[in-house]
Parts: structure tokens; C-alpha cells; sequence
């Protein structure tokens, strides 16, 4: 049997983290426990306090306790149950969910570490704004859905196979009776999963679009403003808001209709345990305080079969969320070194480009048995239409992509045979596009060397004449 595709997906960044999770886990066991104590203080006070029923076997020595005392009693130990359950709760909360966040954060961490890791002709693709989408609320579905099973399944199932045999003690036929609207529920339960993973990956992908365009825009929103196109931006998000907005709504649709149908079935049996139950309290073969311990564990016989069912809703969302971020973990469209990568030369004399062929698109080559020889000590321009392949040769000589046929050799080398970082290390590449991290002067300077020191960084800054503007700003470079 496969385990869902969200745990899959997360175990590798959660196994740290199973120490914690386990504590949760034991924990929300141990609040099932206390909760199956919780009606037998009310039932003491019903048929020992109110109804003067004389106690048996080991609860024998509270016989010749004050009616008034044994209520008191009750009273206390009502209030002690649900102060247990209550701080159970919170120190389970606290392990998971402390647990699933540490989960979350390496999780985005290898996302975004693999996704940086891909090559550009994947990232021409998949577009920033659907990317971080997935970084972001996709990781969180994610996380819901180890919670849920975190403090739901185990618990629950225990809970519910313990409330089936205390029940068998009491009753079988209520016991029974009560069990009988299960399978139905269960039905239903498998239906709804579909239902909810289909609305969700819809709506997951429609988010994910919004947030590209959104990504998209306001990265050009200098263009927007100054062309006058804010009308024609505001209906691009429209379009995409609109569409996210149906989606939602079917899944919120979809998950609505569940809650009352469940709780009707649920209700169905708890009614015909309470006409059985009554008539054999009438009959004399039960007592009312047995039948209100019934009632109540038949609650919660339900309450975890209720959640158990809410659960394939909340493993359908985590599960659509995961195939997206499986997605990218999953993906090896990457240019990779050679297992044999050597370290490009230290000074370059000499880059050729030969044959060389390449295309973004198949059947669309952009280059075609291109030639160039640069030796050291030479300037070369490159100049031609937009979408000539100008850029495009700066790219592949930093084997930002890998040419498709042909070769490009530094020193007589195949650069695919050169480590690729030693290769970039070698070139001083300014980009079409200025790009700025949303940083100090001196961090986007030293962005580009890793061992750069604070002194050569100035010196870098004075060397390209940025100290003239760096001195102009408060806080310099």
C-alpha cells in the first residue's frame, strides 16, 4: 500500500522531526483515554447520588457516602477530566504543529534549493509568480495534512475501536445498532475525497496563476503606469481573481455539502440507539446512567468517525497541493557537471563556438551552425534584431543551457566537460536586465563572490565609480 503522495513528499524533511511528531501523537492517545472517562462522573451522579443506586465490586466503599458528597464528587472529577483533556490538547498542539512548521521550512528549503538548481529552459517554463505559490500556500496544505495525521489518525482509530468494546460490554445490540451507519459513512467519506482532491487541484492551479500574473505585474508596474495601462492590468488580474474566485467556490461548495449529510447519517444512529436504549431502560434491563454513559461514548464513537471522514477532505487538499510541489521536487531538467567535471582554466585565451544549434522551442531553433572564435585581447559585438540569438550566446557559453548540437570549447576544452561554477567564476557577465537584490549597495556588490571582504567590496564599488552615488545616501554604501 502506497502512503499518500503529502507524506511522502514531506518525510525526507520530516524525519528530524518524528521524535516530536511521535510525542503529539502519544499525546492526543493519551486525551482519547481521559476522554473515555468523562461520562462515568455524571453517571455516578445519576444513578448512585440521585437515584440512591448502591455501588458494586470495587466502588462498594462509597456506599454509605452522602448523596450530596457523591455529587460534589462527580462535579470534581468532571472538572478534573476536562482540565486534563484541555491541557492534553494544548501540549499536543504544541508538539505538532511546532513539529510541522520545522517540517515546513526545510521543506521550502530544498523546493527552493532544487528549483534554483533546475535549468532556465525548465524556469521558461514555470513562471516565478506559480512558483512561489507553490513555496508558499502549497507547502502549508502540506502541513495541514501531517497534522491531521499526526493528531487524528492514530487517536481516533483507538478512540473508536475502544468505544466499540466498552459499548460491546454494555450492549451488544446497541453497540450494533450504533456501529451500522459506518460503512454508509464510509461510502460517502470515499466519495467526498474524490470530490475535494479534483476542486482542490483546480483551485490550487488557478492560485498558482494568480500569482503569476500578480508576480508579473507589479514587477512592471513602472511600464503599467507610464504606458497608461492600468485599466488593461487591473482586467488581466480581474480575469485571473474572477476564475480563482469560481474555483474556490466550487471547492467550498464541495466541502459544505459534506458537514450536514455526514451529521444527518450520524444522526440517524444515534436515534435508533436512543429508541433501544430507552425501551430497555424502560424494560428495566438498563439503568439511566448507563444509557447516558451509552449516549455519550456513542458521541464519541461518532465525533472521531466524524473526523476520520473530515480527514480524506483535508488529505485530498494536502494531496493536490503535494503533486504540485512533487512536481518541482521531482523535475531533471538541469544542467549538470560531468562525473568527471574538471576546473575551467584559470586565464582563458581562447572561446570557440562550433556548429553550435539551439532552440527554446523545438522546430524554432533560435541559433543554427553558429561560429565564433573570441581570442584573448579581442573586443567582439554582437548586434541584430530582437530575438536574434545575442543573448542567447552569452547563455550558453556560461552554460546557463546546454547546446543542442555543436560545441563550445575555452582552451581547446568542451566546456561540458568543466566544472559549471568554475566556469562562471572565469566570466564577468552583466545581464539586458538590471536586476537589484532589495538589499545595501555593498550586498548586491559582494553578491557575486562568496570570499569577498568588506575592503574589496569598496574598492570594487570605487573601481565602478559607485561611490560618487553611494556617497550621497544616508547610510553610504
Amino acid at each position: 500500500m502506497r502512503l499518500p503522495l503529502a507524506i511522502r513528499v514531506a518525510a525526507p524533511a520530516a524525519r528530524p522531526q518524528v521524535p516530536a511528531l511521535g510525542a503529539a501523537a502519544v499525546l492526543s492517545l493519551v486525551r482519547a483515554a481521559v476522554l473515555l472517562a468523562e461520562p462515568w462522573p455524571l453517571a455516578i451522579a445519576v444513578d448512585h447520588a440521585i437515584n440512591r443506586r448502591p455501588f458494586t465490586g470495587l466502588l462498594s466503599v462509597f456506599n454509605g457516602v452522602s448523596p450530596f458528597v457523591l455529587l460534589a464528587l462527580s462535579a470534581a472529577a468532571l472538572v478534573l477530566l476536562n482540565a486534563g483533556v484541555g491541557l492534553l490538547d494544548l501540549t499536543s498542539t504544541l508538539f505538532g504543529e511546532r513539529a510541522a512548521e520545522r517540517i515546513g521550512a526545510t521543506l521550502r528549503q530544498g523546493l527552493f534549493d532544487r528549483s534554483m538548481s533546475l535549468s532556465l529552459r525548465w524556469h521558461d517554463r514555470m513562471r516565478s509568480g506559480e512558483l512561489v505559490s507553490r513555496l508558499t500556500s502549497d507547502v502549508g496544505r502540506i502541513l495541514d495534512g501531517i497534522i491531521a495525521v499526526t493528531t487524528t489518525v492514530l487517536p481516533d482509530t483507538v478512540m473508536v475501536v475502544t468505544v466499540l468494546v466498552v459499548l460491546a460490554t454494555f450492549s451488544p445490540e446497541l453497540a450494533l445498532i450504533g456501529l451500522a451507519v459506518a460503512p454508509v459513512l464510509a461510502v460517502l467519506a470515499a466519495r467526498q475525497r474524490r470530490r475535494v482532491r479534483d476542486a482542490q487541484s483546480e483551485a490550487r492551479h488557478e492560485s498558482g496563476r494568480l500569482a503569476a500574473v500578480t508576480s508579473d505585474l507589479f514587477r512592471n508596474v513602472r511600464a503599467v503606469q507610464a504606458f497608461g495601462r492600468l485599466g488593461r492590468a487591473s482586467s488581466i488580474f480581474g480575469h485571473r481573481n474572477r476564475e480563482l474566485l469560481r474555483a474556490d467556490l466550487d471547492t467550498v461548495g464541495v466541502e459544505a455539502r459534506w458537514t450536514p449529510l455526514a451529521d444527518l447519517v450520524l444522526a440517524g444512529g444515534a436515534g435508533l440507539v436512543l429508541v433501544v436504549g430507552g425501551s430497555q431502560v424502560i424494560g428495566g434491563s438498563l439503568t439511566v446512567g448507563s444509557l447516558l454513559v451509552v449516549l455519550a461514548y456513542l458521541e464519541d464513537l461518532y465525533s472521531p468517525v466524524r473526523g476520520l471522514a473530515k480527514l480524506a477532505g483535508s488529505l485530498a487538499k494536502a494531496g493536490a497541493s503535494a503533486a504540485r510541489v512533487h512536481e518541482v521536487l521531482a523535475a531533471t531538467e538541469a544542467v549538470v557537471d560531468a562525473p568527471n567535471a574538471r576546473p575551467a582554466p584559470l586565464f582563458i585565451r581562447e572561446v570557440r563556438f562550433e556548429n553550435v544549434g539551439f532552440s527554446y522551442e523545438p522546430g524554432l531553433p533560435v541559433l543554427r551552425d553558429f561560429d565564433l572564435t573570441v581570442t584573448s585581447g579581442e573586443t567582439v559585438c554582437l548586434f541584430g534584431p530582437s530575438g536574434a540569438g545575442k543573448s542567447t550566446v552569452l547563455h550558453l557559453l556560461l552554460r546557463l543551457y546546454d547546446v543542442e548540437t555543436g560545441r563550445i570549447l575555452v582552451d581547446g576544452l568542451d566546456i561540458r566537460g568543466l566544472d559549471r561554477y568554475s566556469l562562471r567564476r572565469r566570466m564577468a557577465f552583466v545581464p539586458q536586465d538590471p536586476w537589484l537584490l532589495d538589499a545595501t549597495i555593498a550586498e548586491n556588490i559582494a553578491f557575486g563572490s562568496r570570499q569577498a571582504t568588506r575592503a574589496e567590496v569598496l574598492q570594487a564599488g570605487r573601481d565602478a565609480l559607485v561611490d560618487e552615488f553611494a556617497a550621497t545616501l544616508p547610510h553610504g554604501f
